[in-house]
């Protein structure tokens, strides 16, 4: 067997989008040496283990992920993933956003959109349930059967915190958005610390424990992140792959296709056909 034969025989991702569910993005994956960068999604994430072990960081907490194994991330909760286990891992997740668990929010009568306070959570008949949801081929059927998972899980395990970035101390808060709203202005702009730290009027240090307070992730990390979700972004539109990577920052096409699988799981090619 060739190397590249046994690389597929041992990885593979497969993003699909259902779209009377909102176009809710779901990933089946297979990953043995595959590793994901510390990243987060504006979504929710949920997911299960389906076969051997991950090992993941989600927010300030590692975890491994045995099969069964039942993930929750909170939007804007920075996580990473990478195999637990010599033979790696298989999982089926989901990427609902706001507008999707705001119905479900409704359905339940809670005061608030779900927030949940464990990353792992233990509920085998739930994990199944949620596993054939993402299996069905059925359009109305898997449409039906996300929903009742998914809120199931919003009503044995959310708890309606906020994240922990939203309550930081104000002062943290208010720098943060405004290296937030420097970054997002010019992606395709270099950056250094000085820069944020002269905007925000402290040191380079201040910078850094901003960023670790408030997002848990270090500056460089997240302004991969953000670059990465402008190009996902204009990866639903006509523009060429060349062109998204200098707009969004990256050196070439390379560059963008490199850290968008250790974030995405996948190439821009694949994610774009899904798209």
């Amino acid at each position: 067997m060739s190397d590249a034969s046994e690389q597929r025989e041992r990885e593979a991702a497969k993003l699909t989008r259902h779209e009377s569910l909102g176009g809710l993005e779901m990933l089946a994956a297979r990953y043995r040496d595959h590793a994901y960068a510390l990243h987060t999604h504006p979504t929710w994430v949920f997911g299960v283990v389906v076969a051997g072990v991950e090992k993941l960081r989600i927010g300030r907490r590692q975890h491994l992920a045995q099969a069964g194994s039942i993930i929750i991330v909170n939007p804007e909760e920075p996580h990473d993933g990478e195999k637990g286990a010599p033979a790696g891992w298989a999982y089926r997740t989901c990427y609902p956003d706001a507008a999707l668990m705001a119905e479900i929010a409704e359905d339940l009568e809670l005061r608030g959109l779900p927030m949940f306070s464990e990353g792992i959570v233990q509920a085998p008949e739930l994990a199944r349930a949620f596993v054939r949801a993402h299996r069905l081929a059925g359009e109305l059927d898997q449409e039906a059967a996300m929903l009742v998972a998914l809120s199931k899980l919003a009503k044995r395990f959310g708890d309606g915190k906020v994240l922990d970035h939203a309550s930081e101390a104000g002062e943290t808060a208010r720098r943060f958005r405004l290296y937030g709203e420097l970054i997002a202005a010019d992606l395709s702009a270099g950056f250094d610390l000085a820069q944020l730290a002269a905007a925000a009027r402290v040191t380079r240090f201040q910078v850094i424990r901003d960023f670790h307070r408030a997002a848990g992730m270090t500056p460089g990390q997240y302004l991969r992140d953000r670059r990465i979700r402008a190009a996902s972004a204009l990866m639903k539109t006509e523009m060429p792959l060349a062109e998204i990577a200098v707009a969004t920052g990256f050196a070439d096409q390379s560059h963008l296709t490199r850290v968008f699988k250790t974030i995405k799981g996948l190439s821009p090619g694949a994610w774009r056909a899904a798209a």
